[in-house]
């Protein structure tokens, strides 16, 4: 018996009611036993069930049933707005007037190409935008400025996908780190791929575990965050990527490398898509540096790769939306982008010193000045569920550690600064924190 056999009869169990929501399901150790197989071969079938959304693992009580078809707090899903709740989930950085600058836009560009964009899209883009969109790739430091291997894609998450898709087969290996954007977690339980975590430092993802991760289970991808990674912030040094660049060509495998807050920093280490060309697929997305609502990501794809790309994007959505496209080439034609960016840092900036100055300082955080998000690291006392749950009824929406890990539940919040439109708003939120969460540690 593999590990597959065992994660589909324990999935069987959970959707007849066998094992019920809340259950506790057996050990990695007891399971092995039961089923005389090797260790990691029972954690790797639990693991398969994490990545299905069927059971969530916490440090220290074990892992439980998940109500099958349960809305997942752990992927963050977008849930409808609730006025009274100030939401620190959604990792964007809201800024006053932009709301205004995209109708501008919008209408700048129908009175311009409104026949156009009515229309059927070559699907890897028009050649405008992709234009646009290499140029502004170009300026990432060892980024060729080639319109051919650029594509236009319907937002990072479509972007991830299509990499994947191009690179993997069900049941491969796709390396992660241990923690990790929650939509990558989507995307592989929808491609049915197994993801392995890769140990990370303040420094980011660790070379030598990546490598015996490679070794171990042969992995066909590895997804990384190289610069602010979701959720630490954590930046990897040079040398760091050298090694993971040397590393893909020498185990074979390829490179997706999701670049959403690179923006944010001095952008002084090279993308792993300069190290690594032949083999990495350099995903840029509109979405934090301008605004979610354009849904357009720019996706770098390897040399010789581009048609297959190209196809893909054809059989998941036909084409990326045109207007979010024309939109982020305007703005990058007369300013905007470089503008908005600029303006996010600042605002970063000063949320970042608001977080700081306002949380405990004993308690761990991780997290970097020009970051949209902070990373903290609940006391002892203080399990993340109750936080999570402490903080709604004060009516303050957080996201638990557990969202972003590939196993177990890190005792962890993650906040999303930027959320709130007003650094007052953002204020009142590090208030209720403070109070409902100095009441559960005590």
């Amino acid at each position: 018996m593999n590990a597959r056999d065992i994660a589909e009869a324990l999935e069987a169990s959970i959707r007849d009611g066998r094992l019920p929501p809340g259950a506790r399901l057996p050990t990695h150790r007891d399971l092995a036993y039961r089923h005389g197989v090797a260790l990691n071969t029972a954690t790797r079938a639990m693991r398969m069930l994490a990545e299905r959304g069927l059971v969530v693992g916490e440090v220290g009580r074990g892992s439980f049933v998940r109500a099958p078809g349960q809305p997942d707090s752990e992927a963050l899903w977008i849930e409808r707005d609730i006025p009274s709740l100030i939401d620190l989930t959604g990792n964007v950085m809201s800024l006053p007037g932009l709301a205004e600058r995209f109708e501008a836009a919008t209408l700048a560009v129908l009175r311009r190409q409104r026949h156009a964009l009515t229309d059927y899209q070559p699907h890897a883009g028009r050649d405008q935008d992709r234009a646009a969109a290499a140029a502004w790739l170009a300026r990432r430091g060892g980024l060729p400025n080639d319109p051919a291997r650029t594509l236009v894609c319907a937002g990072a998450q479509h972007a991830v996908m299509v990499a994947l898709m191009a690179t993997t087969r069900p049941g491969d290996a796709v390396a992660v780190e241990a923690l990790t954007w929650p939509g990558i977690k989507a995307v592989a339980a929808a491609l049915r791929l197994n993801l392995v975590p890769v140990a990370i430092d303040d420094r980011g993802l660790r070379p030598r575990a990546l490598q015996r991760v490679a070794v171990r289970h042969r992995i066909a991808a590895l997804y990384c965050m190289p610069d602010l990674h979701n959720p630490t912030s954590a930046v990897m040094t040079a040398r760091r990527r050298e090694m993971v660049a040397a590393l893909a060509r020498r185990h074979d495998f390829a490179l997706i490398e999701d670049d959403a807050y690179g923006f944010l920093t001095d952008q002084a280490h090279p993308p792993l898509a300069a190290l690594a060309p032949e083999r990495a697929w350099y995903v840029r997305s509109t979405s934090k540096a301008m605004l979610p609502a354009l849904r357009a990501a720019w996706m770098l794809a390897p040399p010789g790769h581009e048609q297959r790309a190209s196809d893909l994007i054809r059989a998941t959505v036909w084409m990326a939306p045109p207007l979010g496209a024309a939109i982020a080439s305007l703005w990058i034609a007369d300013g905007t982008a470089a503008a908005l960016e600029e303006e996010k840092r600042r605002e970063a900036h000063a949320r970042q010193r608001m977080a700081a100055a306002a949380l405990p300082a004993a308690w761990g955080r991780s997290t970097h000045p020009f970051s949209m998000h902070f990373w903290l690291k609940l006391p002892d006392g203080l399990r993340a569920d109750d936080a999570v749950g402490a903080a709604l009824a004060a009516g303050v929406r957080v996201a638990p550690g557990r969202a972003f890990a590939v196993q177990g539940a890190p005792n962890a919040i993650r906040l999303a600064l930027g959320r709130p439109l007003r650094r007052e708003d953002l204020a009142e939120a590090l208030r209720r924190l403070l109070a409902a969460w100095g009441r559960g540690a005590a």
